[in-house]
């Protein structure tokens, strides 16, 4: 086994690689697949909470693809700011969804949620290296992860969930009322209470996809927890998941929402301990639809789009819904984790300067603004959740707001939190302890 987080490091790096290979990426494919860099798993939250996951935990967040779109490009709304970080002097572009809050106004976005139904197969897998990592007699199985099953299913409770439906948040995080999304960004910027918004419209639920799961590719089997949850190879999925979006054309002006039952990512052929992924965003250019050259001018198409898989409680070990707040990859964790971070960065192309933070020591010295990442795993309860084995609280993250990756560089463009503070959460996330109490000031770099 790889020494602590070395394995992360090296995706992260991969990643990176991946970043500067996308230019010549986007030229080489061609057609009507949808042009995206592979698929990257690089953010690791363990449901243990911040506390040395290493790289075998639990969960990770990951991107597949950045797109900087030309001017005039057929995508989501979307606005730019330029700031100087203070403490190097370098100017830095971050582009984001909606419309700029200094300037007000109320966006609606709209979204398609495509449910992935994934059948796996009990064929032998070598299942050695995770009962060795777990310490238990891990046993490969048949199982269907479908998402539409159930009652409520997840589409359902996803759709029911603070991701589309209105919430009244506490106090101590602003005390506004609507989406998760909306009230981040309206925290981030010092809107709570304005008529600016920047909300989601799911218009409709495509028909489930279905996928028979190579015993090469993926394996289904029941976790030290009990639960059962199903894993894929990472670029396999990925590869699925781009023939997919070509063939379903979907308008770049909507954010397809592709939602999983269970159903994780792992890198490697076989390698089943470097798990497990359970959401990403990215972007990509849909060729091959009169959408002209990759760099050409003009209106061309610019599709963003989210993976998260739907958990239910009691799937990653540690998992508790009535104790500590670094214990809650259950229901829409990972796909709030994924529209926080698609809000912030939809084109996965926002450069800031590199942070280092020991809540997040898997990432190395990254340069990208991916609010979720520093806080991998921590969030905070909002009720109405339907399941009971949650304790019937929502388990949405806490968010890192840009002013902490800019340095302060925001706040002279009036662009800074509501009260100042560096997390969504802000003293919850301090009272946490331990490294924690570092998001009471800015980024540190590397």
């Amino acid at each position: 086994m790889l020494p602590p987080y070395q394995g992360d490091r090296f995706t992260f790096e991969r990643e990176r690689m991946s970043r500067k290979l996308l230019g010549a990426a986007v030229a080489a494919l061609v057609g009507s697949a949808l042009a995206m860099v592979p698929f990257a798993s690089v953010a690791t939250a363990s449901a243990k909470g911040g506390a040395a996951p290493g790289p075998a935990s639990d969960a990770r967040f990951g991107t597949a693809g950045s797109v900087t779109p030309t001017y005039g490009a057929r995508t989501i709304p979307h606005w730019s700011f330029t700031y100087t970080d203070p403490t190097n002097g370098v100017k830095y572009t971050a582009t984001m969804v909606g419309s700029d809050p200094r300037k007000g106004g109320s966006t609606t976005v709209k979204t398609e949620i495509i449910p992935l139904e994934f059948t796996f197969v009990a064929a032998g897998q070598d299942m050695s290296a995770v009962s060795k990592l777990y310490g238990y007699d891990a046993k490969a199985q048949d199982w269907d992860a479908d998402p539409t099953t159930g009652s409520p299913n997840d589409v359902a409770k996803t759709l029911s969930s603070p991701i589309f439906a209105a919430n009244t948040y506490p106090g101590d995080l602003g005390g506004d009322t609507g989406q998760y999304g909306d009230v981040f960004m309206r925290a981030q910027f010092g809107k709570i209470g304005s008529g600016y918004h920047v909300k989601l419209a799911n218009t409709t639920v495509l028909p489930k996809q279905r996928f028979a799961v190579p015993a090469s590719q993926g394996v289904a089997y029941q976790r030290v927890s009990g639960a059962v949850a199903g894993i894929v190879e990472g670029q396999w999925f990925s590869t699925k998941l781009q023939q997919l979006m070509g063939s379903l054309q979907i308008d770049p002006t909507t954010v397809p929402i592709f939602l999983t039952h269970n159903v994780l990512l792992f890198d490697g052929h076989d390698n089943y301990t470097n798990c497990c992924t359970l959401g990403y965003h990215g972007a990509a250019m849909p060729l091959g639809h009169g959408a002209g050259q990759a760099n050409g001018q003009g209106n061309n198409p610019v599709q963003t789009f989210i993976y998260a898989a739907y958990t239910t409680p009691n799937t990653y070990t540690g998992f508790s819904p009535t104790t500590s707040p670094t214990r809650g990859i259950a229901d829409i964790h990972g796909l709030s984790h994924e529209v926080a971070e698609w809000l912030d960065d939809p084109f996965v192309d926002n450069a800031v300067q590199p942070w280092l933070t020991p809540t997040a020591p898997q990432y190395g010295c990254t340069g990208v603004l991916e609010t979720g990442d520093p806080v991998v795993g921590v969030w905070f309860p909002l009720a109405g959740n339907p399941d009971s084995a949650a304790n019937n609280v929502w388990h949405p993250e806490d968010e890192v707001n840009a002013n902490w990756f800019a340095r302060n560089g925001t706040t002279p463009l009036g662009l800074s939190s509501w009260d100042g503070r560096y997390t969504f959460m802000g003293p919850r996330t301090i009272g946490i302890g331990g490294a924690y109490t570092g998001f009471a000031s800015v980024a540190k770099g590397c």
